[in-house]
């Protein structure tokens, strides 16, 4: 993220989907203030930044207006609404602006930190990052994002004493989904490790295909990963079901589209796109794609079907 460009929550990557959309219901609805505990507990002032306005609430379809209409990440992790305030600085310091986005379930948060995983890690939330004047966590069913405007050392420290107190407002359940831990950990690059539910998010990290061939959707669970090992490098995804049938479903399509019909036949050189192969384990799947050999496949599977078949339900 270039340096003082950022303005606003999620800035940071919605740029990157600013075309598709996201298919689902959307509420109706102004963005006004709140008079929940949470919107109340947001601070007036923090460290000489002091709030130029009262808490604004947007809902799935207001999002679009403060956001300039690249609001697809969020609306993929089932966003309920996002609080934000803009707060101006000293003379001489830019304004800091906080957004907190309420998400599906805590699941669905990690979700949406995991889109941009570069950074330091600042011990705030969950789990936290910070670079370039921008903080992002996660903490329940929330993310938050706290970005300075234009960076400097008084405001790095403002935006970090933001982070602490929004974060003492919120609920602490939530850990990393089941499906991300079932990613092996040999050859795993943690910082390209995804959850997601939505092709289009599935797509902006690695190209798959326009049809939604995994059938993922919001009752599905899914991690990505890239490896680099011995025997090659490739992209790991792993997508839990809510059904056999729809696992079933998924796995034909994709055997139909990459491997010529049938998984059991091993992995499929794709023009220009490397190797790819797939295997299914009752309600789960793996799939590895864009790998650079054939060898790389079958390690990846191998070890992706064992940790499926060893997941805890």
């Amino acid at each position: 993220m270039e340096r003082g460009v950022a303005s606003g929550v999620g800035r940071f990557f919605l740029a990157t989907l600013a075309s598709g959309g996201v298919a689902m219901a959307l509420l109706s609805c102004d963005p006004g203030e709140s008079d929940d505990s949470l919107t109340d507990g947001i601070p007036d002032d923090v460290a000489g930044w002091i709030a130029s306005d009262e808490v604004s609430v947007y809902d799935p379809e207001s999002i679009f207006d403060y956001i300039d209409g690249h609001a697809e990440v969020y609306l993929a992790y089932g966003m309920k609404r996002c609080l934000a305030r803009r707060y101006s600085g000293p003379d001489g310091e830019a304004d800091i602006v906080l957004d907190l986005f309420e998400l599906a379930s805590p699941a669905d948060a990690y979700g949406v930190f995991t889109h941009d995983l570069d950074g330091d890690t600042v011990g705030i939330g969950t789990a936290s990052l910070m670079r370039y004047g921008w903080l992002s966590f996660w903490q329940g069913p929330y993310f938050v994002s706290i970005v300075a405007e234009g960076e400097s050392e008084r405001s790095t420290k403002a935006v970090l004493e933001l982070g602490r107190a929004t974060a003492v407002l919120l609920p602490t359940e939530g850990a990393v989904p089941a499906i991300v831990a079932a990613l092996p950990a040999a050859g795993l690059d943690p910082r390209s490790v995804r959850f997601l539910r939505h092709p289009q998010i599935l797509n902006t990290h690695v190209w798959v295909d326009e049809e939604n061939l995994f059938q993922l959707g919001p009752e599905s669970a899914a991690a990505l990963g890239t490896y680099a090992r011995q025997e090659g490098t490739g992209h790991l995804l792993l997508v839990e079901y809510p059904s056999v049938e729809i696992a079933e479903s998924a796995a034909t399509a994709f055997a139909d589209r990459f491997l010529g019909g049938g998984a059991a036949d091993g992995p499929a050189p794709v023009e220009d796109g490397g190797w790819y192969g797939m295997r299914r384990a009752g309600e789960g799947l793996a799939a590895v794609l864009a790998a650079d050999s054939e060898i790389a496949v079958d390690a990846l599977l191998v070890d992706a079907l064992a940790s499926l078949e060893g997941k805890a339900p």
